[in-house]
């Protein structure tokens, strides 16, 4: 999987530079007089396009990386095969797609446990575009997951062998949870729920009963515990879940000013960097991961004339830890720490205001040696009464633990008779460099006791 930015930066080393499937590269070999061009990703081609596949992305194409010509392409992604140099970065998600969509696959069909392994691989290669009985729902609605889906699933996967072991190892435990209650359908849920199943609902994977019921599992593909309840978005979209303009404010208000204490934090030497910095309003960006892409790399270049990294020490650094401060800072007081538990509540349990299909979820982790475990995690009344805390003075002790240099902090408070213990990372995810000033905020989960 490529990611395709002007902009992308792997090991702090900008590398617009990319490769091209055999048929447009002998094309364009062939317009341009001679072998061997290269490829840079460009937000605006410049000069003559002498070649459009139908796709969104331009590229412009130079004798070197230092000289450039003045044609350029559009190509559609399936026609990149790489960045130019560099080892394709693994799918990080491969392992866990493999994981979840065996765990109720094989609990549908029957696969001998002393040869699964080589039947799987058979099935794959002949079924095609036969489904495999498992389902996928989406925002555009239900569909069948193929033979060849799973196949390409597998063939991304640098673990595939481990991850269809634990796989098979999670539908036996499935099997035994369920006590033979009868199976209507099953469910694999990377983009969606299954109709009337609350989005928010944590579960990686959903199965149907006879009766109509619906039961979850969030799968976990190494040994650990697992706290719920957790949530994983981006900070500016959390704070606005509860509709509260004045918390929204006070958020925007942490971001933009972060990045003014990251502006002071920049050598006094560097003039060609402040003055863009001077010129550049944080405050007419969007709170977006994404939507400062071309701006942020524009300043990228200037940074790095100076021998600055914007993406890292130089600049993201610095902005990211004071993002983090001001956080923890007004999460310090009790009234925003109790509407920061409340969308807590909302990410994880729902809308109380909504109606939605009940679907409780368990925790499954997967093994490879020996069958999975099963934990059921979303029962636990005490957790659910912390986070829909209505009233701030219950909230006591509240402790902000944070070393000032690291992406995660942790936050303690105490709650009646009980201690609450939070671990939260604020990053930015976006691969080929930081795209927007709204980071992205995540917990592995809460803590009581």
């Amino acid at each position: 999987m490529v990611t395709v930015s002007p902009y992308y930066k792997q090991k702090n080393e900008f590398n617009p530079f990319y490769t091209v499937v055999k048929t447009v590269d002998d094309k364009v070999s062939k317009i341009v007089g001679f072998k061997n061009p290269l490829y840079k990703n460009v937000d605006n081609g410049d000069g003559k396009s002498i070649l459009d596949t139908g796709g969104k992305f331009l590229f412009q194409i130079h004798k070197s990386k230092t000289l450039s010509t003045k044609f350029y392409i559009s190509i559609r992604k399936k026609d990149i095969t790489g960045h130019l140099g560099m080892k394709a970065r693994k799918d990080t998600t491969a392992s866990s797609n493999v994981n979840e969509i065996l765990s109720v696959f094989f609990l549908i069909n029957n696969y001998p446990k002393n040869n699964y392994l080589q039947k799987l691989e058979r099935d794959c290669s002949k079924l095609g575009d036969k489904s495999t009985g498992v389902l996928n729902p989406s925002s555009d609605g239900v569909s069948n997951v193929t033979y060849d889906q799973l196949a390409e699933l597998i063939d991304k996967d640098e673990t595939a062998e481990r991850d269809i072991i634990i796989g098979y190892n999670n539908s036996i435990a499935v099997k035994k949870d369920l006590k033979n209650q009868g199976i209507k359908q099953v469910y694999w849920c990377p983009r969606g729920k299954p109709p009337g199943v609350s989005d928010k609902n944590p579960s990686d994977v959903v199965v149907e009963l006879g009766n109509g019921d619906y039961i979850g599992y969030s799968n976990k593909i190494s040994e650990g515990t697992d706290q719920t309840p957790k949530f994983n978005t981006n900070m500016y979209a959390y704070f606005s879940k509860l509709e509260n303009s004045q918390q929204l404010k006070s958020v925007m208000n942490i971001i933009d000013t972060a990045w003014d204490q990251a502006v002071k934090q920049i050598p006094t030497t560097k003039k060609l960097v402040l003055g863009a910095l001077k010129e550049f309003d944080i405050r007419k960006e969007k709170y977006s991961e994404s939507a400062s892409k071309s701006s942020f790399g524009s300043l990228a270049t200037i940074f790095q004339s100076q021998d600055l990294e914007f993406y890292a020490d130089g600049f993201y650094y610095n902005y990211r830890n004071n993002v983090i401060k001001n956080l923890g800072k007004h999460l310090l007081k009790s009234d925003n720490l109790m509407y920061f538990l409340n969308t807590i509540y909302f990410y994880t349990y729902d809308d109380p205001r909504v109606k939605s299909t009940p679907c409780p979820y368990k925790l499954l982790i997967g093994k490879q040696d020996g069958e999975s475990t099963i934990k059921d995690v979303s029962s636990n009344a005490d957790l659910r009464n912390v986070l829909a805390v209505k009233k701030s003075g219950q909230l006591s002790k509240i402790n902000f633990n944070y070393n000032g240099t690291a992406q995660s902090f942790e936050l303690k408070f105490s709650w009646k008779d009980y201690k609450v213990a939070m671990p939260i990372t604020c990053r930015t995810r976006a691969a080929g460099g930081w795209s927007g000033k709204s980071l992205f905020m995540t917990t592995p989960g809460l803590k009581i006791t």
